[in-house]
């Protein structure tokens, strides 16, 4: 399939700098013809500052090349650093934000491409485009340009490194990484009549009877599902399709990924040629990999930002600080994924009959995956605490009821797993006065039973 096979590419750290250098021979024998064959149209078109000798352009040309070849084994090393850095100070998988960030793709491209042009200009130019000891090689001009647009992206390349490893702008990176695939989705879904949130009203009698199953050829991660084209398939072969896993799950051989049904009972089953041939189809519109991509994983964004405060909270770091600053984004991001509505999506064909299903993590099962282990690894921690009542207070800020029922359920969960013996009385008022502006939100005002008993402490 075209998206899947352009997906496959684009996502390859190669691509960029690959890109580049093919426009870079590109322009250089571009270059080079011009120079043998309109050379005296050339000089009558450009003025003379273009035009160097022969014995200045082999010299021009190599310290160019040397130069940039330079620039790119010191941009690989400072790569290095900062992937070192990331992976021992953030987390792993927060890597490749970095290394495949556009910046740096396109700075080592440009490095790249500059390289190419110079060792292949140098290449190909002779004495032979001399004419009359006259100064009419102009390739050279060409590339002192490239070296002055190289040494700007190398100027900006540092810059880009030195705010890579700030962790609050690294954690607003993610932030903003996530919200993006939210807005993405929501603008999406409400600007399609046929996605929707609410499932037809017949779907458990459409879906209790006899179905197919369809495992993957590999396994990996669950990096995209093409859930328009697979609702036109649906639609193509009169089946509804039901993804059993989602983006960012890890599968295997054995794993059931779809369900698909007959829409018409009536129908003859399937025969064997047209089963392979819906299953082939459908796997087409299913992109498997061996890492999760940060592309439409809502879940990974938030585990990465729960890896940087479970880094920051750790005593090797000890920085809660950062931890609180993360999880104060995270509250800002699940609110945002609240009022988004993304949990359960069906599709609809233009005859109003569902085709596909799309059953994503629930906003429960999303709260817990996010806090649980920051709720484990900070259970004496007062900050942390307050820290995740804080965020779930954002959370509750604006969201429809049902979502501040769940707020107000899960700080059960939170404070119920704290360890209160570490809590001295200024410790309690300090939770105390969360918990209340949490009840407030929620609608709990008049529940006392999460408070801690503390001596004197009164809430207006």
């Amino acid at each position: 399939m075209k998206l899947k096979f352009l997906h496959n590419i684009e996502n390859k750290i190669y691509f960029i700098p690959s890109l580049y250098a093919l426009i870079a021979t590109l322009v250089s024998i571009l270059v080079i013809y011009l120079e043998y064959q309109y050379s005296s149209l050339l000089i009558n078109v450009l003025p003379s500052f273009f035009f160097t000798s022969y014995d200045l352009s082999k010299t021009i040309l190599s310290t160019i090349a040397g130069s940039l070849f330079a620039m790119i084994t010191v941009s690989f090393s400072t790569i290095m650093v900062v992937l070192t850095m990331y992976s021992s100070q953030f987390s792993p998988r927060t890597m490749q934000d970095f290394l495949k960030n556009k910046v740096t793709l396109k700075v080592l491209g440009i490095f790249i491409a500059g390289f190419i042009y110079s060792i292949l200009t140098l290449l190909f130019i002779d004495d032979r485009l001399l004419k009359s000891g006259e100064s009419t090689i102009f390739s050279a001009m060409i590339g002192v340009i490239i070296a002055i647009v190289c040494l700007g992206y190398f100027v900006y390349f540092i810059h880009h490194a030195a705010n890579s490893v700030q962790v609050n702008l690294l954690v607003e990176s993610l932030k903003e990484d996530v919200i993006e695939i939210v807005d993405k989705l929501e603008k999406r879904n409400n600007s399609n009549d046929q996605i929707r949130n609410q499932p037809p009203d017949d779907l458990k009698a459409s879906l209790d009877r006899d179905f197919y199953e369809l495992h993957p050829k590999k396994s990996g991660y669950i990096q995209i599902i093409y859930d328009l084209k697979l609702t036109q398939l649906a639609d193509q072969y009169d089946i509804i399709i039901r993804a059993e896993k989602m983006i960012g799950d890890y599968i295997t051989e054995n794993t059931v990924v779809f369900k698909f049904w007959q829409l018409d009972e009536q129908m003859d089953k399937f025969k064997d040629e047209k089963l392979v041939e819906i299953k082939n189809n459908i796997r087409d519109h299913l992109v498997i990999s061996n890492e999760r991509s940060k592309n439409d994983d809502i879940e990974f964004g938030l585990l990465k930002l729960t890896e940087v405060a479970l880094r920051a909270i750790s005593p090797g770091i000890n920085d809660p600080n950062t931890a609180i600053f993360c999880i104060n984004q995270l509250g800002w991001v699940l609110s945002r994924i609240a009022v988004a509505n993304l949990e359960n999506t069906y599709y609809y064909n233009d005859k109003d009959e569902l085709c596909f299903i799309l059953e994503d993590i629930s906003f429960w099962d999303l709260l817990y995956k996010t806090f649980y282990q920051l709720s484990h690894y900070g259970k004496q921690d007062v900050s942390v605490a307050g820290s995740i009542i804080d965020a779930l207070v954002i959370i509750a800020e604006g969201s429809p009821q049902d979502v501040k029922e769940q707020v107000w359920k899960f700080s059960h969960y939170i404070l119920g797993g704290f360890d209160k013996n570490v809590l001295e009385q200024e410790d309690k008022k300090f939770l105390n006065h969360k918990i209340y502006r949490l009840a407030k939100e929620t609608g709990h005002k008049k529940q006392k039973e999460k408070y801690f008993q503390v001596e004197n402490f009164k809430i207006n």
